[in-house]
């Protein structure tokens, strides 16, 4: 009986081992966001971290410079053009507010160059061979103590309250590529009959996977055309000869919604603009209106008119509202 019950002991002692065997070798991994910190042992490795996908081309040879002294700031990719903008400033930003050395994944980047022209914060090329201590970094500004310690910021980082503190200077940041301004101010003038007082108002209208995201988060409906019309009724009050120049990935709803108002433009009506020329005709606008989403909202930074946005709240837009004085919504 008792050799029994020892087999019975030892067989559910081998049977637990293998349990948590099996969880820590299959399940954990599930849930791991970033490599551990063992197997980061250069900046390159790094860099293939934050980066959604795995695809970087590792270059022959790197530019040898010389490796930090003090810490880095950085930041993990995630999203389209508009998340990815509020990454990088958000690492362009807190570097300055820390004196960190500021270092960009090159996913991130490459998907700037295409948009922008000069832009400044380096990509980890220049540091790939430094080797890299993970116990130093933080992952917020909150958390950062000292000039020895690193940050790493989240996915979809966005710091309105430390960015815009050099709101001019974001602007000169994202200069974007003068083949996009050239084309968006060419339509302009076509849409203007070459009239010479006119006032552009840049309206950004997300519809598609945005109409059941503000559903399911915060159980709301998307903005109805009266949020457009009151806004628009603003614009015309105030200024003289208004144009709306009307950005969209929704043209079809947009024509169907406006169709009755003589003074507005859609773009994408017959072929969709690529984002980076939207983004051209946002910016190239005098002033702006928009919705929700972080397109739109660089769309009227990089114009800096005065801009109506539809209210939601705890939503980042509330907060530049806060920061920029000409930033307002309507009752």
């Amino acid at each position: 009986m008792i050799n029994a019950n020892k087999n019975i002991l030892f067989t559910a002692t081998v049977l637990a081992f293998c349990v948590i065997l099996f969880v820590h070798m299959f399940l954990f991994p599930l849930y791991t966001v970033t490599p551990s910190s063992s197997s980061l042992k250069f900046f390159i490795d790094f860099e293939k971290s934050l980066c959604s996908s795995s695809s970087l081309k590792p270059k022959k040879s790197w530019t040898k410079q010389q490796c930090p002294k003090y810490g880095v700031v950085t930041t993990m990719q995630g999203g389209r053009l508009g998340n990815q903008m509020w990454e990088y400033a958000s690492v362009w930003a807190v570097a300055r507010r820390t004196g960190l050395e500021p270092y960009i994944p090159r996913c991130i980047r490459i998907k700037l160059d295409q948009v922008f022209d000069s832009l400044s914060v380096p990509t980890f090329e220049e540091i790939a061979h430094c080797p890299i201590d993970m116990g130093t970094f933080v992952k917020s500004l909150d958390a950062w103590n000292y000039t020895y310690q690193s940050i790493v910021l989240p996915r979809y980082s966005v710091q309105p309250e430390v960015v815009l503190t050099w709101v001019q200077d974001i602007i000169q940041e994202f200069s974007l590529k003068k083949k996009f301004i050239h084309k968006s101010q060419n339509m302009l003038r076509l849409v203007s009959k070459n009239h010479t007082r006119c006032t552009f108002v840049g309206v950004h209208v997300r519809r598609t996977d945005y109409v059941s995201y503000l559903w399911r988060k915060y159980s709301i409906p998307p903005a109805s055309p009266n949020f457009y019309y009151s806004a628009m009724r603003y614009f015309e009050a105030k200024y003289f000869n208004v144009i709306f120049i009307i950005v969209s990935d929704d043209p079809a709803w947009c024509i169907q919604t406006f169709r009755q108002k003589q003074n507005i433009y859609i773009t994408g009506k017959k072929f969709i603009n690529s984002p980076s020329l939207d983004l051209a005709i946002l910016s190239s606008c005098n002033h702006s209106i928009i919705d929700y989403g972080t397109f739109g909202v660089w769309g009227a930074i990089l114009a800096g008119g005065e801009t109506i946005f539809y209210n939601i709240s705890q939503r980042s837009t509330v907060r530049l509202a806060q920061i920029l004085p000409n930033w307002h919504t309507i009752a």
